[in-house]
Formats: C-alpha cells, structure tokens, sequence
C-alpha cells in the first residue's frame, strides 16, 4: 500500500506522505502558507489563525461508503463550511485546498489587524526590523490602514529581563508561544509559561535563576517579531547592515554551523545555519555567546621571548629562528602537544613537523582529565549518513557516561528529539541526567563499573542468541572463540557488582539488540578505558549495529577538533589515518612529568600547567618552552618564546565533528596585528628547518591531507564547500524565524572500516583495567558547560553562569557527615587535599563526590592527578561561616 497521498492546492497536484499537514504539502508545492503560531519542529497549536484556507474532501455515498461523481465523472468537492488552520489539518486523498479564497484572504487581513493594535509599530528601532515575519506578512497580506485609533493602544512593560541574556518586550509579543512551546518539547526545560489573559497576557520565567536553560538563544531564533532579543546584540546593529558569514563554533565538539554576523570589523551576533545532519537549527548559549573572547582586550599581539626572566616583544624572524633552533637541537627527544581547539590544517602540520623534520613521535593532544583515547570510531563509528534527530520507533541509543546536555548540549536536543519520536533511549550512568527524564531505560550503575555493564550486555545476547547472524557471518571470522570466552561471565554476576537488577541489564540488552538500528554514545565520565571501547565495539558489531546509517558508536570528545586531533596523526601511537607506528613516542602524560626533562617542549592551545603541579614541574625542568596560543596563560608565562596566533573568526580552515562530519569555516573579522595562523606559524618553524613546504593558504594543506591521509580523500574545500542536497533544504526563513537556511557548506563524512563490505573484525574479550573504586566516598569528575575554560572566561557576557570550584554532595551524605550547604570541607585522594566549598545537591546519588573538571584552579583534576576517572575521596568539615555562593548549582 502506497504511504503517499495525493491532493490539490490551488490547482496544482502534490503527493505527500500520509500524516503530512496542508501547510507542509503547500510548501513542498512552492506554495507558502502564511504562519504565525506553527514551526516545523514544533508541535501545532493552531493559535495565531493565520493559516486558514479553504478545504474540501471527496464526498461519498453515505449509504455505499462510495464516491459520488459529477456530471463529468469527477469527484464531488464537498468544503467545510468555514476556514481551516492549514498547521493543523492533515492531508487526505483527493483534498482540495484553495489558499487564495476571498474567505482565507480577508481571515488574514483580519488577523493582521488585530495583531497590529496591540503592536507597537516601532520597527525603525526594532532589533528584528528587516527580518520580521510580522513585518513580511503586513505588507504582503495587511489591510494598509488600521482602524483602530493609535492612542487607544494596549501598552505593555518593554526591556524586560527575561533572563540575564535575554530581554523581553511584551509589546511587540503577538503570544505566539514558540518560545514556550521550544523550551517545553525540544529543551525539555519547561521554564517558560504564558501569564494572565487577554491584552495582559505575557510570556513570564517562574524559574530560579529566571530563564534557567542552556538554549534560551534560540527562543530569539524562531521568535516572529521582535519580543525577544540577546542582549549583546540588541540595538548593536541592523540585520542589512551585517556581513554575514559561515562559520563552525568551536566551543564543543558537536560541530554546530553558524553564521557569524559583524559589523565594523568585529563580531555582533552568532546565529545558527541549518545543518539537519548536524545541528539542525540550534545553538546552545555557550556557543551563540561565547564569541566574545575574539574581541577581548587580553589577546596576545607580538612574538615574545623571555631574556633575563621577563619577556620582551620580538620579531616573528627572531622568534621562530630561535624556536627552529632549539626544536633541532633537541631533535627526536622535542616534544610537542597541540590542543584539540585547532584546525585540521593546524594538527596535520603540527605532527608532520615532528616526524619529518624532527624524527620524534613524541606528540599529543590528550590532556589531563580530557585524556580520551578513542580508538574505536574509525571502525565501528556511526555510519555514513547517520541522522540520529531523524531516528524513531525503530531505533535504540544507548548512552554511556556522559551527561549530554553538559558536554555537548545540540547532540543532548537532538538524542531527545530521536526519543520524542519513539527511539528507545537508553540511559547508563553513574547519576541522574536530563535525559533520563525521557528515557525509557534508566539503568544505574556504581562508578567503574561501566565497563562491565556493557560487557553483562554482550554476554545477554550470546546467551539469548539475539547477535545478528547474517552480519557475524560476513564480518566477525572469530566469533565462536569470542563466545567461548564470554562463557564463564554470567550477567548475574555482573549485576552485583554493577548494582543494577539482573534483569534490567537483559532487557536492556534485548531492546538494544533487536532494535533495527542502533547508536551507542560514550561521555568522558565512563573514563573511556581500552576495556571500555573494546565491549562497546562487540556490542555495536555482534548486533549488526554498525557499518550502515544511524548505527555504530560515537564517543562524545571534549573539544572542537578532538576527532580531527585521532584522525590527523597526534598521537604518540599511530600516524595520520590510524597507521600503527613501529615506535610510539611519548604521551602528553608521560611529557609533562618532571622526571622526563625533555630538552624542548613547544605547545599550541594547550594549558597543562593551570592544572597540574606535575605539568608545571615539567615545563620548569625542560631547558626550552614555546608556547603558541591566543592568551597570556599560566603555561605560557613558564615558557621561554610565546607566539600570537589567530582565532577560529580570524581565520579559515576546517573541523571535524564526533560524528565525522569535516567542515569548514571562513574569516569573519581581522586578525589582531602581528599574529598569525597556527598552521602558517609551523609552516615557518618547519622552513626554519630546512623543509621545502609549499602551503600558501589552508587549502593548500587540505590537498595534501586528501592524498595522504585516504579517510580524507574526499574532504577537499571544493567539497566542504558544496552545495547542500535539496532534501535537507526544507525549511524556510517564515517557518524558522531568523536561523539561516543552509544552501551550501554540508560538509563530509568519512565512511568507517565497518562500511568496507571485506572487512573483518578480531573480537576479544577485554576485562576492566581497573576495579571499581572500594570506599566509603567516591570521586567522580564530570564536565559541566560553563567551565573554567580560557576562551569563555573572556566572555563576560556569561561569567555569571561559569561554575565556582565546588563539591556536590547528596543531602544523606551531608547530613551524615555534619555539612550543611554553602559549608567548606577538606577532600583528600592518595594524600593530596584540597578544601572547598560544599554544594548539597537531591540529584547527587549516595556514597558520590562530584567536583567538576576544568574548573577554576583545577580542583578535580589535581586531586585525581591522572589516577583514572573515579577514585575514593575522603571528607572532612572544616569549621567556618557557611559561604554565599553565586554559582550554578549542578544538575546532579
């Protein structure tokens, strides 16, 4: 049977799939429906009625059930006697809709009019003015003059601060509850509501503080007017009067497309750019308000070498001759760790420049407690063409260790849309995580444990025989040795010491592996262990869950660029492409202790010494330091030449997501004098040396990456540049509000080892490196969103929101231990202390300790010093007066 539905608008013959509604049909006929109220990713409410058309249905023989026919042999249009709202009415076969009629038209007319005695007409100082649908559909549909007298006008508050990032003026509101409705179903952060009733209704925040979401931006997005507006941006520009350009935000991993909107050389808004693949038409707050540390005033502007103990300003010729100098003599014992903030471009020079002119393998971008290994998504990674906010009922996520909506929050809208649509979500974790509020499965495990829960998994399947036959058959050669192996590992055993019910582990299992498709997501807090990624490539493979769209594994990376950092070669183990070196170098651990007293260490967008004794040790005892970066950091005031360089705004080049996606960004404002890009600053240091490198701009060093590194064949800027597909060019600027539409810059997707129809897979079982932590309190470290990072440290925009150092604490542990919340106590981990605030916490779970990573003096991270991701913490109160703390408290 034919799921499409064919029908008339306006005389023009459209079939579209059944369920889809006369305004999306009218869309996909060219023909656009005037909207207020309705939004494509929204639920339709019918409020605004400015949709109404005109709507007839075949009629039929009461008597027979059978159509009845004119006199020419047609069917008999019977029209609903009155309008119908176009976003609530779905299609049917033989409909007939009349857009146009005198009927709909004068509705709209109507409907104008009315929204316009309430508005206050002032869009020559409105913020939205020349991208307002209110505006558009006036002209194109208004009545030209009111009738309603002007000083008769409704008035309502204006500048209201709905949030400390967004305002409010209820005047220019037409209560069409978008924002409400976005923060309701696609945040899951019900924080809005519509107060009072009639002229007095007003959109109103009950939460504390007000506006308590990390998405509140895109409220301002697919805002139709201009009630609601950022506070950076407000009254900073017109839209006609901005350059607009495409862009990637760099504050995450996601790979989230923006446009970066400026004026005067300087950057005044980020707006997202629809990529449905990747971030759809979203931005989290971190990443729309972040921006600001481009412009700050603390940027380094000038080569700088230190003599007699200060620095002093040098010429790039002196630096990078000085820099050549010691690298060369330091030789194969250099050691080099490039931050995962970098470009594509940046990284593969950066590691070329050891191994070829300098014959050391001693290269890293893992650092502290974001020192993930990934070693599994080349292989088992999600499949090409991979739409997990397209995923439904025949789908399964599962999700280990990490906490989305703080690691990587447009991945945490996106997982929750595929479960709004049916998808089994699946949650494992340490603690409670927004997503569990609409998970089917929570599955709560005791920290360090993760790994045997995923192997309890796998041993449930084999057991079950639930494993994909035809997929075994053709890619896992050793699977009756893996399943010999897994005999003596019963998920009863597993399920004690996990602490999770027997039969949850199974039925989880179950709903995994009979799923047609299925995606696993692994965060930094299930510690990402070699044991880990091996059980959750046996689960992805033994269940045919890889190799093909939306199925395989995505490991959530810390950074922007943490992918592109594996796939590039920094790794002290493998070259570019995952090419296992005959002789490994040394790790960013294993470099910054102060006992490997490396002669020369140069490092760029890396900060080891802000968290780390040990790190800081090492790059005192190393005789040379060059660091490249865009601030005066801790790490750079220890080295000996620090050189400036270019923000991602500043410059081009390209990133590569955690799902794979290549992509790539322009220069959007200049560059602070005197700097320059990372990668034309190793170029140089690599000329210094003797190498005859021919790159003269990013995308010179993106071909040679194409033919060198073959997961990047295709990933020219000819390609990253293409034209997105029409299919995924589906919405338009009236549906979305102001996010741009994307007509070009999809980006590529490398295909994984899985997708090769010969390939084969050696499974092993792999047990846990390390037993679970045994005490009375465990350490875990998670990340939150608003860090201490440098870069949003310069954005004082959101200084309220970065979280203070803290402990939380559950309310029994608190209680148990005689603290009380804003009280400050002493942790201890294998003998170092640290007091700090304590932070009482109903989400945190009991016997748990969570201090967040990459905060303010590093708490976490000198505690657990490299020692794993979780670890036994002591706690002592300290006697003091209970502090007032500002901070965001932590959702568990």
């Amino acid at each position: 049977m034919s799921n499409l539905v064919t029908l008339s608008i306006d005389g023009v013959e459209v079939s579209v799939p059944k369920g889809t509604l006369v305004v999306e049909a009218a869309k996909q006929a060219g023909n656009e429906i005037p909207v207020f109220c309705y939004h494509s990713k929204l639920k339709s409410v019918g409020m605004c009625r400015m949709c109404l058309v005109m709507v007839g249905t075949p009629a039929r023989d009461r008597a027979t059930g059978q159509l009845q026919l004119d006199d020419d042999g047609q069917p008999v249009i019977r029209f609903f006697p009155k309008p119908q709202t176009a976003c609530t009415t779905p299609v049917s076969e033989g409909m007939v809709v009349i857009t146009q009629s005198e009927e709909s038209l004068a509705d709209r007319t109507a409907v104008l009019e009315f929204l316009l005695t309430s508005h206050p007409l002032d869009c020559p100082i409105c913020d939205k003015g020349g991208e307002c649908s209110l505006q558009d559909l006036a002209y194109a549909h208004g009545p030209g003059k009111s009738r309603f007298p002007y000083q008769d006008k409704h008035h309502g508050p204006k500048r209201q601060a709905l949030g400390d990032l967004i305002i409010l003026d209820t005047e220019r509101c037409i209560l069409c509850t978008r924002c409400v409705r976005f923060q309701d179903e696609i945040a899951g952060d019900p924080v809005l509501v519509v107060e009072n009733r009639g002229r007095d209704a007003r959109i109103v925040s009950y939460s504390v503080p007000t506006f308590d979401s990390k998405y509140a931006g895109n409220t301002t997005d697919i805002c139709p007017v201009g009630a609601l507006t950022t506070r950076d941006f407000r009254f900073g520009a017109r839209s006609w009067e901005l350059t607009n350009v495409a862009s990637v935000c760099n504050l995450c991993g996601v790979g989230c497309n923006t446009v970066l909107g400026t004026r005067d050389d300087a950057i005044k808004r980020v707006m997202p750019r629809q990529n449905e693949a990747v971030n759809e038409i979203w931005l989290c707050d971190k990443g729309r308000f972040g921006h600001h540390f481009n412009g700050s005033q603390n940027r380094l502007t000038a080569p700088l070498i230190k003599k007699n103990g200060q620095f002093v300003e040098a010429s790039w010729d002196e630096a990078l001759s000085l820099v050549a100098q010691k690298l060369d003599a330091a030789g194969a014992n250099a050691g080099g760790i490039a931050g995962a903030h970098l470009s594509n471009e940046d990284l593969y020079l950066f590691q070329k420049l050891f191994r070829s002119q300098l014959n050391s393998n001693n290269i890293d971008h893992r650092v502290g407690l974001n020192a993930v290994s990934d070693e599994i998504t080349h292989q088992v990674g999600a499949g090409v063409g991979t739409d997990i906010g397209r995923l439904d009922k025949n789908a399964a996520v599962l999700v280990v260790g990490a906490d989305l909506d703080e690691e990587a929050p447009v991945l945490y809208l996106r997982v929750r849309g595929a479960a709004r649509k049916g998808a089994h979500l699946i949650i494992a974790g340490g603690r409670w995580t927004k997503l569990d509020t609409i998970a089917q499965t929570s599955l709560r495990y005791r920290y360090g444990t993760e790994t045997n829960l995923l192997w309890a998994m796998v041993v449930t399947i084999l057991e079950e025989e639930l494993w994909d036959k035809a997929f075994v058959a053709q890619h896992l050669p050793n699977f009756a040795q893996l399943q010999a192996a897994m005999k003596a590992h019963s998920p009863k055993m597993a399920a004690k010491l996990i602490g999770i019910p027997e039969e949850a582990l199974r039925a989880a299992a179950r709903a995994f592996a009979q799923a047609e498709n299925g995606l696993i997501l692994f965060g930094l807090e299930s510690g990402g262990s070699a044991s880990l990624q091996t059980a959750a490539k046996t689960l992805a493979l033994i269940t045919g869950h890889a190799g093909r769209a939306n199925n395989g594994v995505i490991a959530v990376l810390p950074h922007a660029n943490s992918r592109g950092a594996a796939d590039l070669g920094v790794l002290p183990h493998s070259a570019p492409g995952y090419a296992p070196l005959a002789e490994t170098g040394l790790s960013a651990q294993q470099m910054l202790k102060a006992e490997s007293k490396l002669p020369a260490l140069y490092l760029i967008a890396a900060d080891p010494a802000a968290e780390s004794e040990d790190a800081k040790a090492a790059l005192q005892a190393a005789d040379f330091v060059v660091v490249q970066d865009l601030f005066m950091t801790p790490t750079a005031q220890l080295a000996d030449v620090v050189l400036p360089a270019q923000a991602v705004a500043e410059r081009d080049g390209s990133y590569t997501s955690l799902e794979r996606w290549v992509q790539a960004f322009d220069a959007a404002v200049p560059a602070p004098p005197n700097t320059r890009e990372d990668w034309r600053i190793i170029a140089a240091i690599a000329a210094n040396l003797g190498a005859d490198w021919a790159f003269n701009a990013a995308d010179d060093v993106m071909l040679e990456i194409n033919s060198a590194v073959p997961l990047y064949a295709h990933s020219s800027f000819e390609n990253l540049l293409s034209p997105i597909s029409l299919e995924r060019k589906s919405s338009h600027y009236i549906y979305s509000g102001t996010s741009f539409t994307a007509n070009a810059r999809e980006g590529v997707q490398w295909a994984t080892l899985a997708e090769q129809p010969d390939s084969a897979f050696d499974l092993k079982f792999m047990p846990p490196e390390k037993e679970p932590p045994q005490g009375d309190l465990t350490l875990v470290a998670p990340r939150v969103l608003y860090d201490g990072g440098t870069l949003i440290g310069e954005a004082e925009i959101i200084a309220a929101h970065i979280h203070q150092p803290a402990a939380a604490l559950s309310r029994y542990d608190a209680k148990r231990l005689n603290l009380s919340d804003g009280d400050k106590a002493t942790f201890t981990v294998n003998g170092v202390s640290l007091t700090l605030p304590v932070r009482v916490n109903r989400l945190t779970p009991r016997g748990v300790v969570l201090i967040p990573r990459n905060l303010k003096g590093f708490p976490a991270e000198k505690l657990l010093d490299g020692q794993g991701h979780v670890s036994v913490v002591e706690v002592e109160a300290v006697k003091s007066e209970p502090l007032v703390s500002t901070a965001p408290e932590m959702r568990g």
